[in-house]
């Protein structure tokens, strides 16, 4: 009869995915599943962080439009006259700071965001933070472009995508926090791109049925 012994796992390869299998599950590019890692709104490839992002339900927008603020990870602002500490988004940053990062200057149709009340944004589809928006304040006009920004106030921010419990929701006004509640960790997808700014809307009957 053969002898055996049994041994514990040291935790099976399965259990931390390449870039590539985080990109099969995710359906994103293997360069954007570097810009979630670079952002730190994933932690690293643990399967179940992975999985968690996959699972996470997707944004759809039933009336008015949304607007969203597409970024990446937080680095300093590449225009010699911004003067933003940094653009794009991580954990790292300080709500100060995330709202300067996010506030301004963007190019994109003012009224429609004011209108919105609320500006989410997102790190390769995922809404890692969310503005409310008062008014729209300033322009800055670049010799092929115009840029705005807005009087806002931070109304949640996240942790860590896969961990609901680094939800933050510092809205006071109850429509705006539930609002906020609910797009903190979703996922962007169907949006008309606008540049940086893109336009979620509702579908239209024929759209829903197809």
């Amino acid at each position: 009869m053969p002898s055996i012994v049994l041994v514990e796992p040291e935790g099976s390869a399965a259990d931390v995915f390449s870039r590539s299998q985080a990109a099969n599950a995710l359906g994103l590019s293997p360069n954007t599943v570097g810009k979630l890692l670079d952002s730190r709104f994933l932690r690293d490839l643990q399967a179940a962080r992975v999985m968690a992002l996959a699972h996470a339900p997707q944004v759809s927008v039933t009336a008015g439009i949304l607007p969203v603020l597409r970024t990446a990870a937080a680095a300093p602002p590449a225009h010699k006259d911004d003067d933003r500490d940094f653009i794009g988004d991580s954990p790292e940053l300080t709500d100060e700071q995330f709202l300067e990062a996010s506030r301004r200057w963007w190019r994109c149709d003012p009224q429609m965001i004011v209108a919105a009340g609320v500006l989410p944004v997102a790190v390769a589809g995922w809404v890692t933070g969310v503005l409310a928006i008062h008014k729209a304040d300033a322009t800055w006009r670049l010799p092929r472009e115009v840029r705005h920004s807005f009087t806002a106030t931070v109304a949640g921010r996240v942790g860590a995508l896969d961990a609901p419990e680094t939800f933050r929701v510092l809205a006071t006004d109850p429509a705006v926090a539930d609002l906020t509640g609910k797009l903190l960790g979703a996922r962007v997808q169907a949006a008309v791109s606008g540049g940086p700014i893109a336009y979620l809307k509702a579908r239209t009957e024929d759209e829903a049925s197809s």
